[in-house]
């Protein structure tokens, strides 16, 4: 007797199914979708954050604007990203002065030369090409170093601390002149 004859064929377990999944991968699935969708969304906030920036940019460097142009351009721009009640009444030193503030603290001595030299030969019959060049460079720094602003709250709250201390000081001067007429009257 062959003890190798009672031998059965071998029989193979059922194949191993890959569905349904484990909790695990599931979890696994739906946050790889969450940060998926999360950085998509944010990447199309960027983009359009970014937009009137990009506008701005190509205006100035693809066409030839006169001074008043480039600050009209200047300006929209800055109302695109900031309170258009701080922004929309500026101009002159006031807007020179708002645009400055908004810069790297590193940036604002050279953007102020380049915009004030701008500003002082904006009037002129006939604008020289540096005038016109020089006021195109500073536009352009300040678009791209300023916009999209890094915290445009901070910004506000800086510039109403700015505006009460202002007025408290204007308080002041009324309440000692009223003072002074009632001290000589």
């Amino acid at each position: 007797m062959d003890p190798l004859s009672q031998l059965q064929d071998i029989h193979l377990p059922e194949q191993i199914n890959n569905y349904p999944l484990a909790y695990g991968w599931w979890i696994l699935a739906a946050i790889l979708l969450s940060l998926t969708l999360w950085l998509v969304r944010r990447l199309l906030k960027k983009r359009q954050l970014n937009q009137a920036k990009k506008q701005a940019i190509n205006l100035l460097v693809n066409t030839e604007l006169a001074s008043d142009e480039i600050f009209a351009t200047v300006k929209w721009a800055a109302l695109q990203y900031f309170p258009r009640q701080q922004v929309a009444n500026l101009y002159g030193e006031d807007l020179q002065r708002f645009l400055t503030i908004t810069l790297p603290k590193k940036q604002q001595q050279n953007f102020a030369s380049l915009w004030q030299s701008a500003i002082e030969h904006q009037y002129k019959l006939e604008q020289d090409d540096t005038d016109i060049n020089s006021l195109k460079t500073a536009a352009l720094s300040w678009l791209k170093l300023a916009l999209p602003p890094k915290n445009t709250l901070e910004y506000i709250e800086n510039q109403h601390e700015q505006d009460s201390r202002e007025q408290e000081s204007i308080k002041q001067d009324n309440i000692s002149t009223s003072n002074k007429a009632s001290e000589t009257a």
